[in-house]
């Protein structure tokens, strides 16, 4: 199901992009070059400012112990498998913390990561959300819609009776929720509305 969907994801980019880009070169027309020293002062940034922005734009990730503490319980379900993990990239870093969760024959996967602000490390979910993507066919669907107002993306397969939510919370924590076994995506949100989310202030 990810399979096609990212496909047809990445195919609709190409052609959005294609047709913008002949738009740009038909309408193009010649500019005139400033260099840096005729640029108003407002314009040109000191190295230091620079570097100040950069520092402040840096985000700390929380550790993943404290990421743990979050994860849902839930009647009715067994919690176990429960683990963390903590990355670093040059001077970025990410965290996550996760859990298995079983009630019969059914399965569900909670994983929380703190993102750290880390554009890449959310895959395609800010790209899908921003162009509001949806795709259906006879066996499953993609949509991007809002949970209390938070971005997300639910997916559902009929023939497999799996299913995916995904939530972004404060620009930063992406919440991934996958079930397999269940009649519907309901069970989904019911785990996400288990997750405390005044304990991401």
């Amino acid at each position: 199901m990810k399979k096609f969907f990212t496909c047809l994801f990445v195919v609709l980019l190409v052609l959005t992009f294609s047709c913008k880009k002949a738009e740009e070169t038909k309408s193009a027309k010649p500019e005139k070059t400033v260099s840096k020293t005729e640029r108003p002062a407002a314009e040109t940034k000191s190295e230091p400012a620079e570097k100040a922005e950069k520092t402040a734009e840096k985000v700390t990730a929380v550790d993943f112990e404290v990421l743990k503490q979050l994860l849902p319980e839930k009647s009715g379900w067994t919690r176990s498998n429960v683990r963390g993990q903590q990355f670093t990239y040059g001077e970025g870093q990410t965290s996550m913390a996760e859990a298995d969760y079983s009630s019969g024959e059914a399965r569900v996967h909670v994983l929380i990561l703190d993102t750290a602000r880390i554009a890449w490390t959310m895959g395609q979910f800010q790209q899908m959300v921003q162009m509001g993507f949806s795709a259906k066919d006879d066996r499953h669907y993609v949509k991007t819609t809002r949970i209390d107002n938070l971005p997300a993306i639910e997916e559902y397969d009929y023939r497999d009776k799996d299913g995916q939510l995904q939530v972004l919370i404060k620009d930063r924590f992406l919440i991934t929720i996958r079930g397999t076994k269940i009649e519907n995506t309901n069970i989904l949100y019911d785990f996400f509305n288990a997750i405390d989310l005044k304990k991401f202030d």
